[in-house]
Order: C-alpha cells, then structure tokens, then sequence
C-alpha cells in the first residue's frame, strides 16, 4: 500500500504526466505561499527578515541534499561480505584492463601502490589511456605512483600472447624488487587473457587477485566490490 501510494505521489511531480503535474504544482506553489505567510508573520514583514528566511531556507536546502546523497552513497555502496581473505598491499599492479570500474577499484585497494602495469587491447587502450592519466595525477593519494605506457595485445584470444607479455613483466621488474612485491589482476578481457595471465602468474610463484562484480537479485549492478585474494593450497 505505501509503495502504491509512492510510485502514484511520483506522477503528480513528472512534467510528462501534464495534469496530474499540473495540480501538483499549483499544489506546491499555495504550500509555499502558506509557509511564508506563516514565517512573515512570526519574524516580521521586513526586509531584513525576509533575507533571514531566504538564507535559513537555501541552508535548509544543501542541507537537505547533503543528507540525502549520503543516505543515497550508503544505500548504493552496501559493504558485502564474501567469505574471502582480501589481498595483501602489493606496491606492483598487473591489470588486464576491460571494464573502467573494477580497474579502478583493483588500484584503489593498493594505497601504497608504486607501479601498475596495464595490458589491454587495441579496443581498450583509450581506456588504459585515461587510467594512466587520471592516477597519474592523484600524487597525493600515489605519491610513489608510475605506470608506464600499455601494453597492447594483438590476439586478445591466444593466452599464451598474455603469458608471454605478463613473464615480460617479472622479468624486467623495477631495481631491487621481489617477484613477491607484485600482484596481478585476471578479472578483465577475456577467459584466454586470464588464463596466460594465471599460468604466467603461478609459474613465478606471485600472487593473484580477482575484483568480482556486484550483484543484486543475482544481476551485476556494473558496479565492483573489493578485490579478493586467490589463494592455493
């Protein structure tokens, strides 16, 4: 009954539904002429009240607005719990790059992260593009931050082109790291890029990471919860 009666107060407040909209607005218009009768006569008719009611009125607003998009961020961003360990901090990223969200969230975790490798596509380099830019400008969250240029994949469906490029990686690591110093992603791309992205993982002994999509009523919801850790036993 009260969802009836919400979904039917929203028809009186959409410009596509011209009368009901119509009463509604005639509506609001004698509410607020009502209240500032009503506020006129308890603080005065002149005009410094009347300025005192405007300013009382916008601070009422933002903070109106303000309460609403926290409750709106929290209803939005629920913390799920999945039963699984998160990952350790890593200063190394590797990130196959598909998806912008879950990118970001899987650098987002690594707050002390120094370097993060991106491989993409042809079809996602201006993607991995404007991560290297955006991150590149947050010094002050990645002080330490580097991310050089993408590496692109001709055959985004031959994993050993992802194995290749991902062992490229650990063998060149930056003066003075440890294979354990790195993280890799396998969440993007597709099945082949996760697949080399793994076997050339587990053959240097470094560790994995995997940043699932949220769900409600079983359907993702585009957005991404924290990374979780691959462990094997």
């Amino acid at each position: 009954m009260r969802n009836n009666f919400a979904q039917t107060a929203k028809i009186f407040f959409n410009p596509e539904t011209l009368i009901p909209f119509f009463i509604g607005s005639i509506f609001l218009s004698v509410l607020g002429n009502a209240i500032t009768q009503i506020l006129g006569n308890l603080f005065g008719n002149t005009t410094k009240a009347a300025l005192g009611i405007i300013l009382g009125s916008i601070l009422i607003l933002i903070f109106s607005v303000w309460l609403v998009t926290k409750s709106l961020t929290k209803v939005r961003s629920p913390e799920i719990d999945l039963g699984k360990l998160p990952p350790d901090q890593h200063k190394g990223l590797i990130l196959l790059v598909s998806r912008e969200e879950p990118c970001r969230k899987a650098i987002e975790y690594h707050f002390s992260l120094e370097h993060c490798w991106l491989i993409c596509s042809s079809q996602t380099l201006d993607l991995a593009k404007k991560l290297k830019q955006d991150f590149s400008k947050l010094k002050q969250d990645f002080p330490k931050l580097t991310i050089p240029e993408p590496i692109i994949i001709n055959d985004i469906y031959d994993p050993l082109e992802f194995y290749q490029e991902v062992r490229k990686i650990y063998k060149y690591l930056p003066q003075g790291w440890m294979v354990e110093d790195v993280i890799a992603d396998f969440t993007g791309m597709t099945a082949q890029a996760s697949v080399g992205m793994v076997i050339a993982s587990l053959l240097e002994q470094s560790s994995l990471q995997y940043t699932p999509a949220e769900l409600k009523d079983g359907k993702p919801t585009g957005r991404s919860l924290k990374p979780i850790k691959i462990a094997f036993k």
